[in-house]
């Protein structure tokens, strides 16, 4: 893009005869070298709907929220909770890196292509405690093998569904479960349930619930799990990748087929991996709730901002703004060349 901009104005300034001359390939890079104010940063894609939530306003004025309900109903540390749900696919396993004497020869292991979709919910504290799962498999009946012939335990809730998403139904058994687990180890009077509010979560029936056992329920903002919720910022990354471990290490061991009761069989393994208490802690923190730190978020850089009136304009050919496709960018500077072209027989 650089270079095509820099040719562009070399061939409207052009007047002589012949070809207008063109700029190295190396343009660019002798131009970042001599220009230590400018740096190369990779654009990452990211949903607009995404990009529009991240307003420091709405976030400030978010957290703000968030810190008066704590005050104002003492909330403790470790009554302060965060829900959200995962999927893994059963048999899926990552790449790995090998070391051979041959680097043309293409190495291949056998894996896998269970592709089935388990859910998983989680929950944990402020204080770096993590609640038992509730495990959402893909089906409609309860097989006897998974729990006599693995060593998934006694305090994991297991459900179904066709899909192998959660549903109202599923979502009132977890809540059931989470009253029970976190009553055990309550503090204060009130649990703050930090969650996403999205799909089945905040039904009437799950609201009433939560009201009649002191249970506030703190939705995010829209679209803002990724920068606000401790479990999608921290934690879920590694979840995904102790999975992937075990896969590869059955795979290894001559498993063709990581189904359903494998996953289950191995699933504790994964979590005592994943949740520790210093991961959970830095999750908290990473996301400016414990401690309270609303700076951490707010201050991300912002280029991933829209102002509300800029989002996704049409573009016209007489408008004077960036170009957001190649085409549109091709017409602008057709327009370009046609008004240098007025300009330079003005003078």
């Amino acid at each position: 893009m650089v270079t095509g901009c820099a040719n562009a104005v070399l061939q409207f300034a052009h007047c002589g005869q012949g070809p207008a001359p063109v700029v190295s390939n190396h343009r660019a890079s002798r131009f970042l070298n001599r220009h230590s104010e400018y740096f190369i940063r990779k654009q990452v894609s990211l949903d607009v709907n995404r990009k529009s939530a991240h307003q420091p306003e709405s976030i400030r004025a978010w957290f703000q929220k968030y810190y008066d309900i704590c005050e104002q109903c003492n909330i403790h540390q470790g009554d302060k909770y965060n829900f959200d749900e995962t999927g893994f696919c059963i048999g899926i396993r990552c790449d790995q890196w090998i070391i051979t004497r041959d680097p043309t020869r293409q190495s291949y292991l056998g894996s896998s292509t269970n592709r089935e979709l388990v859910s998983v919910c989680q929950t944990i504290s402020g204080d770096g405690v993590v609640l038992s799962p509730m495990i959402i498999v893909p089906g409609i009946i309860h097989q006897e093998s998974w729990y006599t012939m693995t060593r998934i335990l006694d305090n994991y809730l297991v459900g179904t569904s066709e899909t192998g998403y959660n549903n109202d139904e599923l979502t009132m058994k977890w809540l059931l479960h989470f009253e029970h687990c976190s009553a055990a180890r309550l503090a204060g009077s009130y649990r703050l349930l930090l969650l996403d509010g999205f799909g089945s979560h905040p039904t009437k029936q799950f609201l009433d619930f939560c009201d009649l056992h002191k249970i506030i329920v703190f939705c995010l903002p829209a679209h803002s799990s990724y920068l606000l919720q401790p479990l999608d910022v921290v934690v879920f990354q590694p979840y995904k990748h102790y999975h992937a471990e075990v896969v590869e290490a059955a795979t290894h061991t001559g498993c063709g087929n990581f189904d359903k009761a494998e996953l289950l069989d191995t699933i504790d393994t994964i979590r005592q991996q994943t949740f520790k208490s210093s991961i959970i802690q830095s999750a908290f923190r990473a996301t400016g709730l414990i401690p309270y730190n609303p700076d951490i978020v707010i201050s991300k850089p912002q280029e991933s901002v829209i102002p509300p009136s800029h989002q996704l304009e049409p573009v016209s050919a007489s408008s004077s703004i960036i170009p957001l496709t190649i085409a549109s960018f091709k017409t602008m500077s057709d327009e370009l060349l046609e008004e240098g072209k007025g300009l330079s027989s003005s003078f």
